[in-house]
């Protein structure tokens, strides 16, 4: 197996998937920001001592982190499901890359899925954007076909 090709798709996907959710990160958070508040004081809640900066202080570190912090797990959870989808490649359904691609997706979506529903509000689920807000997983699931589409194209060019 050429894991080289599983990790150049993978990274190259999920740096755009990064992009993606990067973007949609920043803007749910701008335009929930008293949600968000309230969620950044509720973790300060369950902290064992005090912390010397207040939700409000560290809100804008959250703006700020949404795009590079998406992209780097997008480069880290690529890479992770380049080599896994390398490793399916044979079995999954499809009769080229794209479809394969596509079909494994599909695969992340039950998985996430199934995990968010086993361990709510965990964080379990890293690769979607904003679990807690239940309207955005069409969005989500729209954003993990993308990634499949995209590994499975990266996959044919890095092939060659």
């Amino acid at each position: 197996m050429k894991w080289d090709i599983g990790l150049k798709s993978g990274i190259t996907a999920g740096a755009i998937y990064g992009l993606l959710t990067g973007f949609i990160s920043l803007a749910i958070s701008v335009v929930m920001k008293d949600e968000i508040i309230k969620q950044i004081q509720a973790q300060f809640a369950r902290l064992p001592q005090d912390i010397p900066i207040t939700a409000e202080q560290v809100y804008p570190i959250t703006l700020v982190m949404s795009i590079p912090g998406a992209v780097i797990g997008g480069l880290v959870v690529g890479a992770i499901l380049g080599i896994v989808f390398l490793s399916l490649y044979n079995e999954l359904l499809g009769k080229d890359s794209k479809r394969k691609g596509l079909c494994f997706s599909m695969l992340l979506i039950a998985g996430t899925g199934i995990a968010e529903i086993v361990f709510p509000k965990s964080g379990l689920p890293l690769i979607m954007i904003q679990t807690t807000f239940l309207m955005f997983t069409p969005l989500n699931i729209l954003f993990f076909l993308v990634f499949g589409y995209l590994l499975g194209k990266f996959y044919d060019r890095f092939k060659r």
